[in-house]
Formats: C-alpha cells, structure tokens, sequence
C-alpha cells in the first residue's frame, strides 16, 4: 500500500519550520507502508529473485524488486516464518504483479497475497530490414537487443534462431522475433530426387526415389520409387534413405 504526496505540500510544512531543502522529485512523493515488512523484506526480496530466476533464467533483473502487501500486515507477522513463495506463469511476463507468499504460523500455514515491481529485460532478436517470406535467416538479418518484459510480444523467442529458420510471416524493420514469424526449413526438401537403400538377404539394392515429405537426419517420411511404390524410408543423409519396408 502506498501514499502519495505532492511536492509543494511537504515544501510547504518544511518552509513552515524554517527548513530549506533541495527537492529532486518530479513533483510527487510516495510513502511506502509497512516498507520493511516487519523485518521480513530481504527475506521475501531474496526468495522472489531466486524463484523468478529459477523460472525464467534468461531475465535480467535490474536491482531489488519492490515489494509491498496487497492490504495490510497482520499485527502479529512478527511471528510469521517464511517458507515459499508462488508466482504464477502470467506474473514471469510482467515487471509488476502479484504472488503468494507461503509462511508456518506455529502448526498452520498462512498464505499472503503481496505486490511487486521491478525493472528486469530480456534478450531477443530484432529485425535489422524488412524480411520478406522465404527468406533464409542469416545473423546479418537481426541483432541481440536488450527489452523490458513488458515490451514482448507473445510467443517471442528468447534462446537463439533455429538453425535454418525461415521467414513464413512477413517481418518489418525493428519488429521482435517470434514464433509465428518463423519456420525452420528441413535439410531434404518434398520432391527432390534421393538415393534409397533397400537391404535384401545380406545385400544392398540401390533405387532412386522421389521425397514425398521434407524431413531433417534421423526422420522417417515417405518416398515414390520409379515403379510408382509409396514406402517409408529414415533419412541418413541429404543424399540417401534406407527403406524401413
């Protein structure tokens, strides 16, 4: 809970006493109530940073979270012996929210509801130019920027571009990176003309085939052989296929 004062006001009862002071503010003063939270406020600050790093490890954090009651203390919190503290997957998305802290009152335990802000960013990818669809991504195409959590879009990508991600939604100059604006274009592509291995009684038959679906190493798609068969085949390589059947 907090008050709030104009400047002129508190100048006013300062000059009243014959008090010169220097006023930095921007014409406004917030009183804090119950600021150090009867001694409990390092404690809660501390456990909050760890469990919101915990659950978002690419945040950054620029100094302590502010942290205050949703109404009041109870008048025996003095008593209160913190164990946890809840933040909900929204609050991971906002510089100010709310969480629930957990504490042991004797045999019972005592959930508190108390509100934070702070000032923490994230690192994701800007775009340098336009980007039309289709296009292949190349690290010229885009810079690491620093930007406060409440700037993201939904679904923004945090981590690293996919290798071999493509442009399938078009992205303007200065747009943030996400999801929906990419996709990540397989290494054989529909249509291309590969190589499949058939093993027969100890023997390996050669045949050429034609992919039926794009697919990366490692996956199993469909290919049409020259005599019209459709079969499943595991990719080994850009330029072969075993058949599985």
């Amino acid at each position: 809970m907090q008050y709030t004062v104009p400047t002129s006001t508190l100048r006013v009862a300062f000059s009243d006493r014959n008090v010169t002071i220097i006023d930095s503010s921007d014409g406004v003063v917030i009183f804090r109530r119950n600021c150090s939270l009867m001694g409990k406020a390092d404690a809660m600050t501390e456990l909050f940073l760890k469990k919101f790093q915990e659950a978002s490890p690419l945040v950054m954090i620029d100094e302590k979270p502010r942290i205050s009651i949703k109404t009041s203390l109870p008048a025996d919190f003095k008593r209160y012996e913190l164990v946890d503290i809840v933040i909900s997957e929204a609050m991971l998305k906002k510089n100010s929210g709310s969480f629930v802290a957990i504490f042991k009152v004797g045999d019972r335990d005592k959930k508190l509801y108390f509100a934070y802000e702070m000032n923490a960013k994230v690192m994701v990818f800007k775009a340098k130019r336009n980007l039309l669809n289709g296009k292949i991504l190349t690290n010229n195409d885009y810079e690491s920027v620093w930007e406060s959590l409440d700037a993201l879009p939904t679904r923004v990508i945090t981590n690293e571009i996919p290798h071999n991600s493509m442009i399938k939604n078009g992205v303007k100059e200065g747009q943030i990176l996400t999801d929906f604006h990419l996709d990540v274009k397989k290494m054989v592509s529909k249509k291309a003309s590969i190589k499949a291995l058939l093993k027969e009684e100890g023997l390996v038959i050669e045949v050429q085939a034609t992919l039926l679906e794009d697919g990366n190493i490692g996956d199993v798609v469909k290919i049409k052989t020259e005599q019209g068969k459709i079969l499943s085949a595991k990719i080994l390589s850009h330029h072969e296929v075993i058949i599985l059947e």
